[in-house]
């Protein structure tokens, strides 16, 4: 396994278990934190493992080890012509591939907040709306 692609399963696998560095990995993956150092140096992980960590995750093999695909088994994937193409989105969405896996999880982490943030402003105003609906009623 080329470094690139060990580092990237190890970075998903950090994504499957939401932790952050390679200690942390090994306590959820029940492994010394040498023997992740080994995995790192002999450029190699074992296939069991994650194999192991597909079934008991229900994380897909393919995108754990290729990052190809969904994350998760049985997701479907968006289809690929469900709407017009939008330059702005292609860009976007290139780019973003083109990013590592970390940076890649931080804009996604950033977008899962602004759309949160986004959600309680309009509970907000719908909420702000509706006493003011029973104001004017009394």
């Amino acid at each position: 396994m080329q470094k690139k692609s060990l580092d990237a399963v190890l970075e998903r696998l950090m994504t499957v278990f939401a932790v952050d560095s390679d200690s942390e990995l090994a306590r959820k993956l029940d492994v010394n934190r040498q023997t992740l150092g080994s995995w790192r140096s002999r450029q190699s992980i074992p296939y069991a493992l994650c194999v192991s960590v597909s079934e008991a995750e229900g994380v897909s093999l393919d995108w754990l080890l290729k990052g190809e695909g969904a994350m998760l088994r049985g997701a479907l994937a968006a289809p690929a012509s469900s709407t017009p193409n939008n330059p702005q989105e292609d860009a976007i969405l290139a780019l973003f591939r083109s990013l590592e896996e970390t940076d890649r999880r931080e804009i996604q982490s950033a977008a899962e907040e602004k759309k949160r943030i986004r959600d309680i402003e309009q509970r907000l105003k719908d909420l702000t709306e509706a006493l003011d609906a029973t104001k004017r009623l009394a």
